[in-house]
């Protein structure tokens, strides 16, 4: 049963239960009223009999000195008769005149002082009896008259509150449902968006308005979606990644396995002179250098991803000086000129991770300039923090390789890349140790103009350190 209904059938029955517990109190006391009213009347009728039948027995008897009353007495009653009105006298216990219905039991209304009042039904009609001590003499008088209005009042009270509740009833169903319908509607839609997002729709959102408890729910969800998703897409986005480095990676070690072994076989089998046996060996040099080059870097790269550091503070000019001196010899041959401009003094790493980031920049900007080109090593404050960049003016960077530069085996150019000896690994390593140090790398280059990699040292963790 769906949460609608079940609050419909609780409201409908609670409201039932109420609607006629009130309505049997109400008609209860109602009737209470009625019977108090006829009780009221039926005295004031007694009361009424009570004095004018003295007064004719006191006449009565006083004219004629017969106590023989029941002649008189039967045509006094006579004119109440009409009315649905009896009339029983008694003297002492003896009945003297009745014009009642004759029944056996206890006769409440002739013990106690006056006015005594019963309620009794007989051939299913209901008689008030009243009865009480005569003013004339000791005769006692009850007068009994018809309280059948009391019953119909009751019975159509009754069934007026009866057709009423039915009515009633069925106007709530109908506005319950309506109401429950269009206030359960953001509980459809949230269980609809969780569906779809169960089934795969990970962009699906709920639509729910409002400020209230449903608006609030919805709201969570939609954020909770988005954490999810957000989960999602960066798993895929790594796994993206690992299936790419594995494929970069078996690329690259598949080139030089394969020129490794095409030539140790040319040595093995081939008829070969002096001069093809020192190239062959040559090639084969070359190509186990590369596969050194490239395991050195790749176990670089994995040091870089599990480890963290103690960041202390660096001196930055000694920073530049010591990049530029174990760069030496790829600057001195060709005869390029390094200018270093150092505003801000320090920044906070670990020295050998920081000159292995300078020297992969330094070297790709070698590899980018022209002989005889130049290379500007600077370090200055932002306002927030130390930046230090690496500047030259070779063939720069196409705008659209920019924003993948850093992905582990990502070259602009491979076969140019091939030729300088690059593997598309040293700027992923550069970017792995500014995140080590709480520090972010960014690109800025035009092709042909320049290149500029800047390292920011501006992030809280950088300067809390």
């Amino acid at each position: 049963m769906k949460f609608w209904q079940k609050t419909y059938l609780s409201v409908l029955v609670v409201f039932l239960i109420a609607f006629d517990l009130g309505a049997f109190a109400l008609l209860k006391k109602s009737y209470q009223l009625n019977e108090q009213l006829d009780i009221s009347r039926g005295v004031s009728v007694y009361g009424g009999i009570d004095k004018s039948l003295s007064y004719i027995l006191r006449v009565y008897t006083e004219s004629m000195g017969n106590t023989n009353y029941e002649t008189v007495i039967a045509s006094f009653a006579a004119n109440y008769d009409k009315e649905d009105i009896l009339l029983e006298v008694y003297q002492g216990n003896q009945l003297i005149f009745s014009n009642a219905y004759e029944f056996k039991g206890e006769r409440a209304e002739l013990q106690g002082g006056p006015y005594q009042t019963v309620y009794r039904k007989m051939n299913d009609e209901l008689w008030l009896f009243i009865g009480g001590k005569m003013e004339f003499r000791d005769l006692r008088l009850v007068v009994s008259r018809k309280s059948d209005y009391l019953q119909e009042y009751h019975a159509a009270l009754r069934h007026y509150f009866i057709q009423l509740s039915v009515v009633i009833s069925v106007i709530l169903s109908a506005a319950l449902i309506f109401l429950l319908i269009q206030l359960t509607a953001p509980i459809r839609r949230l269980n609809k968006g969780v569906k779809a997002i169960a089934a795969g729709a990970y962009d699906q959102r709920v639509k729910v308005g409002g400020n209230d408890e449903f608006g609030e729910l919805a709201h969570d969800f939609n954020r909770m979606a988005d954490a999810v998703s957000h989960h999602i897409g960066t798993i895929q986005k790594a796994s993206e990644d690992k299936e790419m480095f594995i494929n970069n990676l078996t690329h690259e070690l598949k080139t030089p396995i394969t020129a490794i072994k095409g030539y140790s076989e040319f040595l093995n089998h081939a008829n070969y002179n002096e001069e093809e046996r020192k190239m062959a060996v040559r090639y084969i040099h070359e190509h186990i250098a590369r596969l050194d080059v490239l395991s050195g870097k790749m176990m670089q790269l994995l040091y870089l991803k599990s480890d963290k550091i103690a960041l202390k503070p660096i001196h930055i000019e000694s920073l530049f000086s010591d990049v530029v001196n174990l760069e030496r010899h790829h600057i001195e041959a060709k005869q390029m000129k390094v200018i270093r401009e150092c505003l801000a003094d320090e920044v906070y790493g670990d020295q050998e991770l920081l000159q292995s980031l300078f020297m992969n920049l330094v070297e790709n900007s070698i590899k980018a300039s022209s002989f005889g080109g130049e290379i500007r090593l600077c370090s200055y404050h932002d306002g927030k923090g130390a930046v230090l960049e690496v500047l030259d003016y070779g063939r720069g960077i196409p705008e659209k390789d920019i924003a993948n530069i850093t992905e582990a085996f990502y070259v602009v150019d491979r076969s140019r890349s091939k030729e300088l000896g690059g593997l598309g690994l040293g700027l992923s390593i550069c970017n792995q140790i500014a995140q080590l140090h709480h520090a972010t790398l960014t690109i800025d280059s035009k092709e042909n103009e320049y290149t500029r990699v800047s390292v920011y040292f501006t992030t809280p963790l950088q300067l809390e350190d």
